[in-house]
């Protein structure tokens, strides 16, 4: 009894907090940002394949785009990178739904910015900047909703960056394995890191 009506007046706290600050509509420049990959797929795809049947002709550009098919389903390597990049474009939609769902934005409603989205042999790093009126604790308090939001993930890892407190990363753990702590590699780059199974 005692958890329920916790649970519901948690519940109701969301709501009236939902509904007190709510998330700011994003922009059309944000939109097409947020969604560039789709865009340059949706009319990128079509008018390569206008394209190569224009130039090569029609048979010529069955043939190739069934080898190219046939070669990603049966080369283990390319459907790992394949299936890397499709999981690059989706996490970064989870991973912003999950903060507008945990309301991580700031008083005027903007949810943090994923600035890039990598695969890793784990899964996916992603560094997101947390806007002024955001925090890298918001979302590590959020982290369990995060993993949920990404379909598949086992868990979830926040990193926060050492030198630039506005900058956290990401891990979105899919395989086994778990990734290596931070260290700066030999060139130079603080964000690089080695995978350790």
């Amino acid at each position: 009894m005692r958890h329920s009506v916790r649970r519901n007046t948690h519940l109701v706290l969301r709501f009236i907090e939902r509904e007190t600050s709510p998330v700011a509509r994003p922009g059309p420049l944000v939109v097409l940002w947020r969604w560039r990959y789709e865009t340059v797929l949706l009319v990128g795809g079509p008018a390569l394949v206008v394209l190569a049947v224009r130039t090569a002709g029609p048979a010529v550009t069955i043939v190739a785009g069934s080898l190219v098919c046939l070669l990603v389903l049966v080369w283990p390597q390319a459907r790992r990178e394949v299936a890397g990049r499709f999981w690059c474009v989706v996490t970064p939609h989870r991973v912003r739904k999950a903060c507008a769902e945990a309301l991580i934005v700031s008083r005027r409603g903007k949810l943090p910015v994923i600035l890039r989205t990598r695969p890793e042999p784990f899964g996916e790093r992603l560094w997101v900047w947390c806007r002024a009126g955001t925090s890298p604790g918001d979302l590590e308090r959020a982290r369990d909703m995060i993993a949920a939001a990404c379909w598949l993930a086992r868990e979830v890892r926040i990193t926060r960056d050492p030198h630039r407190t506005s900058l956290v990363i990401v891990d979105v753990l899919r395989h086994s394995g778990r990734p290596a702590s931070r260290e700066p590699a030999e060139t130079g780059e603080r964000t690089l890191t080695r995978f350790r199974p």
